[in-house]
């Protein structure tokens, strides 16, 4: 199966498991961009074949060359509008997450990405007293 994904490019289709445990979108850049080595689409190019996939490549390197975190969120939140419309890949599974989180936080969204409990760490706050359900 590597060799024929890899190498001689003879498959229809694979199931692959990708994963990014920081969260950060660089560390996806071997996936998303066109002539990267883990590029499940369209492999082994050097260059974008579609106009999405220049679109994507020029997002992923504008989000890795910029301090600016609004400009690299702006920059990815695009790159994943365009896989949603393109759906080059289709996500299957994703690990089963469990947490908790004491009444006494608010704010507390989970995410599907990791940190799960604490991607909005900045917007937490603790509450002073639970209130009581009867």
């Amino acid at each position: 199966l590597v060799e024929r994904i890899n190498k001689t490019l003879d498959y229809e289709a694979v199931l692959l498991s990708f994963a990014n445990n920081t969260g950060d979108p660089n560390g996806q850049m071997n996936v998303w961009m066109s002539s990267a080595e883990q590029h499940a689409w369209n492999p082994a190019q050097s260059k974008p074949e579609s106009a999405w996939e220049a679109e994507i490549d020029r997002l992923m390197q504008t989000q890795a060359s910029t301090v600016d975190l609004r400009k690299r969120k702006q920059s990815f939140d695009r790159v994943q509008t365009i896989i949603a419309e393109q759906v080059p890949l289709i996500y299957l599974v994703h690990p089963r997450v469990l947490g908790a989180v004491s009444p006494l936080l608010r704010n507390a969204t989970p995410s599907a990405l990791w940190p799960y409990l604490l991607w909005n760490a900045d917007h937490l706050d603790l509450a002073t007293e639970v209130s009581r359900v009867k």
